[in-house]
C-alpha cells in the first residue's frame, strides 16, 4: 500500500482528497503546514508528497509549498513531489521543478486526474506497477493493452482505470457504489448499468467467461471481485 502525504491549507479540500485516496487503497496522511509535514515524514516515510503552493490559511501562514518542499528535502525526503497550485505563472513552475518537483497540477482539478498523476510519479519512482502477468496474459496498463499469446486487445481510458482498480484491489469484494465512487465519481449521467457494461467489455478483452470466471467474479446483488493470481 503506497503512503501519500497531502499538504494543503483548505481543510474541506484536504478531507475530500483524504477520503478519495483512502478508497483507492492508499495509506493517507495530511498536514496543513511545515511542522506537521515534517512530523509525518519522520514517522511514516511517505512514498509521494502532494503539496499546495499556497498555504495562507494554514497554521503557519507565512510558509508556502516551496518552503515545505525545501524542508522535506533537507530532512532527506527523496521521493516524488507533486505541486498543486491555482497559480499558472511560469516562474512558479520553474521554481518548483528546481526544487525537485515531479509534476504540477493546476486548480481546479478532478480527483481522477490527481490520482492519475500520483500513479504516474509512483510508477516512475518504482512505487507502483503497471504490468501484470496472469498465466499467458499480460496486462500493460501504461500502454492500455491486454496481450494474449495470439493477439492484443486495446483498452479505453475508462476500461484501463476500471481494470487497474480491480487488480489493485484483487481479492476484495467491490460493490458497484465503490466502483462508481472510485472510477466515475458519481457523475450525474452514470448508473450502475454503466459499471456493468464496462465490466462486460473488460471481460471480453480478458477472454473471461462470466459463468466460470478466471479473472472477474460477479457477486450478484453486490458487485465484483478480481480473483486472478499472478503467475
Amino acid at each position: 500500500m503506497a503512503r501519500i502525504l497531502f499538504v494543503e491549507d483548505e481543510q474541506a479540500l484536504l478531507d475530500t482528497v483524504e477520503r478519495f485516496f483512502k478508497k483507492q487503497g492508499f495509506d493517507v496522511f495530511t498536514a496543513r503546514g511545515i511542522t506537521q509535514a515534517l512530523e509525518h515524514h519522520k514517522r511514516f516515510k511517505p512514498d509521494v508528497v502532494v503539496l499546495d503552493v499556497m498555504l495562507n490559511e494554514g497554521p503557519e501562514p507565512d510558509s508556502d509549498g516551496f518552503q515545505v518542499c525545501r524542508a522535506l528535502r533537507d530532512a532527506d525526503y527523496e521521493g516524488p513531489v507533486i505541486f498543486v497550485t491555482a497559480r499558472t505563472a511560469e516562474q512558479d513552475k520553474l521554481l518548483g521543478f528546481d526544487l525537485g518537483a515531479d509534476d504540477y497540477v493546476t486548480k481546479p482539478f478532478s480527483l481522477l486526474e490527481l490520482k492519475a498523476r500520483v500513479a504516474a510519479v509512483l510508477r516512475r519512482a518504482g512505487g507502483a506497477r503497471s504490468v501484470y502477468r496472469f498465466g499467458t496474459i499480460e496486462v500493460d496498463l501504461d500502454n492500455y493493452v491486454i496481450r494474449h499469446p495470439d493477439a492484443e486487445e486495446r483498452l479505453s481510458n475508462r476500461e484501463q482505470e476500471l481494470l487497474r482498480y480491480l487488480i489493485e484491489h484483487r481479492g476484495k469484494v467491490l460493490p458497484r457504489a465503490d466502483l462508481l465512487t472510485g472510477i466515475w465519481r458519481y457523475s450525474p449521467n452514470v448508473t450502475t448499468r454503466t459499471v456493468d457494461t464496462h465490466i462486460l467489455n473488460v471481460r471480453k478483452k480478458l477472454r473471461d467467461d462470466a459463468s466460470n470466471p478466471r479473472f472477474i467474479e460477479t457477486l450478484h446483488g453486490v458487485g465484483y471481485r478480481f480473483i486472478a493470481n499472478e503467475g
